[in-house]
């Protein structure tokens, strides 16, 4: 059917296209459908037809609807047919939503090498300035925290927690500095045979020193704490303990206190006061290292004491001091030809019998044991069953000996002088040398494991150029 077309109307077309126009395909189901589910039926899509109206637009454009098309008979069979269950049907939008989108394409041409350009700078910056950065990262990390450490010193250190300590160091070099001087031996008239330290311990003016140091002199001077200068005579010397005692006539002396070098234990600290090189009043200070060390060979009896305070040539006959300022020991040697940490002293409970002895006698007078001890080993302590390595092993014993006298053999191992414990076997030596002659000591061994004890009488050491010695076959000790 045909209708009139009049100037500036559209034509109706009920059937066909219009001319340039294209068709729309039907919506197809995209899977089975029940036969009780209606076709859907497509909704017209609007076309507009185009007309030319001589360059301007109509004020209207008329909309031109369409009939769906029809099914064909295929269709219509596979519509109608019977599913055995209906089957959600995404549509296509949805379909498109969870399809995985694909990767965009790599760059090419100019866009690729600007990518690479800048992928390059990027590389390149990391590589020189990335370590740069975080250089200057931990500097300023480290700057911070060692700022940070400093302020709170400062603040902590206002407090004075250390003035205490440090006025405990003060108080004992003050105690200890007036006793102490300094001593130049002189052999010849004007020839120096020897430049050490003393401490005075009397006063009336005797003065404790070592006895190397006053080795092949004749004449002595003293030097006190406060510059005066005294000439000084020998009292007496004792090779033994290698100590010697010297005295002035001064006044208003100022004498050190003796200490229980017995008592003082290892890691204690301890001040050394002397005049090492000359440098007069000298303080140091470390910690009591050991205790009973061996002498040097010439002195292999003694029980020395062992610490870590700075000792230096010049430094031998200045005292030892504890804590509270007493004197618990003499300075005498070092380990080396210079100080290497390692140096010792008398301790006071030799030196101040030896004191006393040449003070009294102008010399020393020890008792005499007889004997020759040695060190218990772990092969003694496991064949006798003895529950530490304390004590003295007797190597041999004199005959004839007061230790002989008194039932002592050797292969003994003694462990108390007179109640008093025997830890190492220098022990032995210092308490039968430090006991006067003729005194009864009661003495406590053990031989083949069992306990014995047994009473001894001192007797009097022998003159020393007149002992043998220890490696003869001759069995004689001094002690």
């Amino acid at each position: 059917m045909e209708t009139g077309r009049d100037s500036g109307s559209e034509e109706l077309r009920p059937r066909g296209l219009q001319q340039g126009e294209r068709s729309v395909p039907p919506v197809r189901p995209l899977g089975r459908l029940s036969s009780n589910t209606p076709t859907p039926t497509p909704t017209p899509t609007p076309q507009t037809t185009k007309q030319d109206f001589g360059g301007s637009a109509p004020p209207s454009s008329p909309k031109v609807y369409k009939p769906a098309p029809k099914m064909s008979q295929r269709e219509s069979a596979l519509a109608a047919r019977p599913t055995s269950a209906p089957r959600a049907v995404r549509s296509e939008p949805e379909q498109q939503s969870v399809t995985k989108q694909p990767s965009p394409p790599p760059p090419s041409g100019l866009g690729g090498l600007y990518f690479l350009l800048a992928t390059t700078a990027l590389m390149c910056g990391i590589w020189f300035i990335g370590p740069r950065l975080v250089q200057e990262y931990h500097y300023a990390a480290t700057v911070g925290k060692l700022r940070g450490e400093y302020d709170n010193a400062v603040v902590q250190l206002e407090k004075q927690p250390l003035h205490n300590v440090s006025r405990a160091y003060q108080l004992v070099a003050q105690k200890i500095r007036p006793s102490v001087v300094s001593i130049n031996a002189v052999k010849r008239r004007f020839e120096e045979a020897g430049l050490g330290s003393g401490v005075i311990m009397s006063e009336d003016g005797y003065i404790m020193t070592n006895a190397h140091v006053l080795e092949n002199a004749t004449r002595f001077f003293v030097e006190l704490h406060d510059r005066r200068r005294f000439e000084a005579h020998l009292i007496g010397t004792d090779s033994i303990s290698d100590l010697a005692v010297l005295k002035i006539d001064a006044p208003a002396l100022i004498p050190a206190m003796w200490g229980e070098s017995d008592d003082v234990d290892v890691g204690s600290i301890v001040w050394a006061i002397g005049s090492p090189y000359g440098f007069q009043q000298t303080v140091t200070s470390g910690i009591l290292s050991g205790k009973d060390r061996p002498g040097d060979p010439q002195h292999n009896k003694q029980s020395l004491l062992q610490t870590d305070a700075a000792v230096n040539p010049g430094n031998s006959g200045g005292p030892l001091v504890d804590a509270q300022g007493r004197v618990i020991g003499i300075n005498t040697s070092i380990f080396g030809e210079t100080f290497q940490g390692i140096s010792f002293a008398v301790p006071s409970a030799t030196a101040r019998f030896v004191f006393t002895e040449l003070i009294e006698n102008n010399k020393v007078t020890r008792g005499y044991l007889g004997v020759l001890p040695s060190e218990v080993d772990h092969d003694d302590a496991v064949r006798l069953q003895l529950p530490d390595l304390d004590g003295a092993k007797l190597a041999s014993v004199v005959s004839g000996s007061p230790a002989y006298q008194a039932g002592i053999r050797p292969y003994d191992i003694i462990r108390t002088w007179d109640g008093i414990h025997i830890r190492e076997f220098r022990d032995l030596f210092r308490l039968a040398e430090t006991t006067p002659p003729n005194t009864r000591v009661e003495i406590t061994l053990l031989r083949a494991g069992k306990e014995h004890r047994t009473m001894v009488t001192v007797g009097t050491l022998p003159d020393p150029g007149m002992m043998v010695p220890a490696y003869s076959n001759q069995r004689f000790e001094d002690n």
